[in-house]
Order: structure tokens, then C-alpha cells, then sequence
């Protein structure tokens, strides 16, 4: 999430975790470098800059008070990077029906987030509804009926209208039949006076309780004037970040919910309909800094594993005797939680231990490749890999339908995860919070 910005913040943390002393002059020297990171990964120079002086004035005056000079500095990035985001909030739904409307520019995932946020809401017991009203792009009421027909809810379009307030006025009656009535609105390659009028002419005709700015994570240096500008114009109270599932540098994305004094309320994880998570400004910043995020971490867990499913399956690995029916089991579990690697990064200190490529990189065609190659395999195989000869390697991809370098790829990859499980000892896991003393930290989060 938020790629760059995140390996520049973890880089800068890395380098002070090592030092035997942590005095005003590297202080200064990490400040500098966190300017530096937070500018090129287009957070505004502004705020980068006031940023950094309000971290170097905060480690100053509560020196002492709680950690160490070090620890104060790790403690105090968090908090203020927290600020920023947000508190996180649920949108109070007190009124029947409760209208959003969502704006942002092109490319930001509008439509999509507007069935995102309906579905979230049906699975709650909303009655929702989605509303078509972006008549500038040519498939977005089409796009509109084809994702609502998905989630199956209600929808209100006409092609045919170039018109958007015509259509609120064409189906205003229907709205009082729902709980919640999401709106999706035009957008363009930057907020021109057209577009300006058009947003406007649709909150004065649909009068919406919620304006919610739709911002992608790879927003870049327009994201001030952008931020500002829809803030002016609608009244945004909250944002929504999307493709958060890229390698975008992010800065941008910060600055907007900065900008419009805006909390983020969910980010979107990825393409797929359920791929919408309610934000948790602790662990999204826990997560961009490397600390983790193991209360989001547990939450999907629960969701995927039974706790005597989970319970097992964690004795076997530490004990060197995890196998290949395991592993397979725990695919289907994963499955339901993401990509491994977006459930390793919620892990404290996990993603520097050498993890494979190979399995940190499984998305859901390569479990399932994986899957049908174990399904290929013998019980005895399954229980010891290293009979797994080439002669087997050859009947394993034929039975299959998987090339032999696939076949060999799951085997390599598994027993690197098996010398990952010794490293990976949970004595040798609690050294994990020595240098930034976690714990303790926790406790105050």
C-alpha cells in the first residue's frame, strides 16, 4: 500500500534502529531525510516541511517522558502521521433516505467504489440503492446497471439523459423506498468550470447528507488544489482511497485528506466488488511503517480459520512439521484473506525475514495452480515433498496440466518456507519489539 512513500519511511526507520545513540544531530539528520521522502513521494512541500518541524519540536518538549529519545521519534511519527489521515469514523446514517454523493476526477474508481459502498451497506442490512449520474462517460450507466445487477441491488439510470439533475427529478420519489441511496457522479481530467457547474447542479437538486471525494492512491502533486478545490465546492467530509492494492507513491493521497481536513472512511483494496475495507488509521499507519497491523491481521483470520484450525496449524509450522497437506489446507484460508503478501505485511517485523518471492507473490491463479498440482501429487508426496523426484515431477505436471518448472517452483518454495518456520521461532519473534519496544506501545495505542 502506498508503495513508495512506505519503503522510503521503512528505509529511514531501518537505519535508526541499528544506532547506539540517538542524539539532536542525527535527529536532525533523519528529519532531513524525511522531508526529502516525503516530497518526492508527493506529499506538498508544505506540509513536508511543517511536518518535519512539528515531529522536531514534539521529540524535544516530551523527551524522556515516556521512551527513549528513539522510541519518542518512532512514537511521535506515528501519532502525527495519524492526524493526518484521520481518527476513523463509521458515516452516521441518521436519516431515511441517507444520500451520498461521490465525486473525484477521472480514473479515481468512482463507480466501482459506489458498488463497493452498497454492498458494504446491504451486508449490513441497508436497504440501498444506486443512482446513475455521470452523463459524461459513455459506459458508466452501463457499468452502473452491470454492477448492481452483481451485488443485487436496485438501480436508477437513463442513458438516454445528458441531463444528471433531470434524472434526480425523474426518480426522486423512488429515493424514500431506501435506507441509503448511493450516487455516482461524472468526472473529468481536471475540475473545470463545466464540471464545477455540473457537481454543483447535482448537490442542489439531490441535496445529498454526504459528499465523499473518491481519491486514488497515485494522485501525484495535484492532489492539493484538487482536495481544496472539491472541498470549496461540495463540502466534502470524508475521503475514500482507492487502489491502494498498487505502487503508487502516495504522498499525494495524504495530502489530500490534509488539504480537506477530511477523514478517510473506507479504502478500496483492490478491483474485486468485496475488496473494501473500513479504514483503521492506526493500522494503515502501523502498516506504512512497518509496525504491522495484527488487530486487521486477526479480524481476517478469524473470518478464514477456525481458532483450533489456527491453533494447529501454527504448532506444526513451528515445530519444523508442516507439509504439504497443510500448506494446502491454509490456501483455502488465504484465499478468503487476500494475497499472502497483504497478510504478511500486517505482521510486525515479518516482511525483512526472508519470506520467498515465490509465495509472497500468490494471487488467487497461482493457489490455484498450486492447487491443482497438489491435487496431483500422491498422500506420501503431499507428507514429504522430498520424494518429489524428476521422474514424479514429470507425472505430477502432466496429471496437472502445469509446465515441470511450475512443479519444481512449489517445491523450492515450500521448503524455503520451511526454513522460514525455524527462523521464525516465537521465542525468537518477541526480539522483534526490542528496538522500538512495541509493547509498550501498543499499550498507549
Amino acid at each position: 500500500m502506498l508503495g513508495d512513500l512506505q519503503d522510503k519511511l521503512r528505509g529511514i526507520l531501518k537505519k535508526i534502529e541499528g544506532t547506539s545513540h540517538f542524539d539532536d544531530e542525527l535527529l536532525d539528520n533523519v528529519l532531513k531525510e524525511l522531508q526529502k521522502a516525503l516530497i518526492t513521494s508527493d506529499v506538498d512541500t508544505e506540509l513536508a516541511l511543517s511536518f518535519a518541524e512539528h515531529i522536531k519540536k514534539r521529540v524535544k518538549e516530551e523527551k524522556g517522558l515516556k521512551f527513549t529519545m528513539r522510541e519518542q521519534f518512532l512514537y511521535v511519527i506515528y501519532d502525527e502521521l495519524t492526524r493526518i489521515v484521520g481518527t476513523g469514523k463509521n458515516l452516521d446514517i441518521n436519516e431515511k433516505p441517507y444520500k451520498i454523493l461521490l465525486v473525484g476526477l477521472f480514473g479515481s474508481g468512482k463507480t466501482t467504489t459506489a458498488a463497493k459502498v452498497a454492498k458494504y451497506y446491504k451486508k449490513r442490512g441497508y436497504k440501498v440503492a444506486l443512482l446513475g449520474l455521470d452523463t459524461y462517460r459513455a459506459a458508466a450507466m452501463q457499468q452502473i446497471k452491470q454492477l448492481a445487477e452483481k451485488i443485487q441491488v436496485p438501480y436508477y439510470i437513463n442513458e438516454k439523459e445528458k441531463n444528471p439533475e433531470k434524472i434526480i427529478h425523474e426518480y426522486e420519489k423512488e429515493f424514500n423506498k431506501y435506507d441509503l441511496i448511493i450516487a455516482d457522479s461524472a468526472g473529468r481530467d481536471a475540475l473545470d468550470n463545466e464540471l464545477s457547474k455540473e457537481i454543483k447542479g447535482i448537490k442542489r437538486e439531490l441535496q445529498p447528507q454526504e459528499s465523499i471525494l473518491v481519491i486514488p492512491a497515485d494522485i501525484g502533486q495535484s492532489a492539493k488544489v484538487q482536495a481544496q478545490s472539491f472541498k470549496k465546492l461540495v463540502n466534502v467530509k470524508n475521503v475514500i482511497l482507492t487502489k491502494m492494492d498498487g505502487t503508487a507513491k502516495g504522498g499525494g493521497a495524504l495530502t489530500a485528506c490534509y488539504e480537506t481536513e477530511s477523514p478517510i472512511v473506507f479504502i478500496g483494496t483492490g478491483e474485486k466488488i468485496d475488496e473494501l475495507e473500513e479504514f483503521d488509521p492506526k493500522g494503515f499507519v502501523g502498516q506504512l511503517l512497518g509496525l504491522g497491523d495484527i488487530k486487521t491481521l486477526l479480524k481476517k483470520a478469524q473470518e478464514a480459520f477456525t481458532e483450533e484450525e489456527a491453533q494447529k496449524a501454527s504448532k506444526k509450522f513451528f515445530k519444523g512439521e508442516f507439509n504439504l497437506i497443510d500448506f494446502h489446507e491454509q490456501l483455502q484460508g488465504i484465499k478468503k484473506m487476500g494475497s499472502l503478501s497483504k497478510v504478511m505485511s500486517m505482521i510486525p517485523g515479518v516482511s525483512n525475514m526472508g519470506m520467498p518471492k515465490e509465495i509472497l507473490d500468490l494471487q488467487e491463479g497461482k493457489m490455484q495452480t498450486y492447487e491443482h498440482i497438489m491435487q496431483s501429487m500422491t498422500f506420501d508426496e503431499l507428507k514429504d515433498p522430498s520424494l518429489v523426484t524428476d521422474t514424479r515431477v514429470q507425472r505430477i505436471a502432466f496429471g496437472a496440466g502445469v509446465s515441470e518448472e511450475e512443479v519444481r517452483e512449489l517445491i523450492k518454495s515450500f521448503k524455503q518456507l520451511g526454513k522460514l518456520s525455524k527462523k521464525m521461532n516465537p521465542r525468537k519473534l518477541k526480539g522483534l519489539e526490542k528496538n522500538f519496544n512495541l509493547k509498550k506501545m501498543q499499550d498507549l495505542f
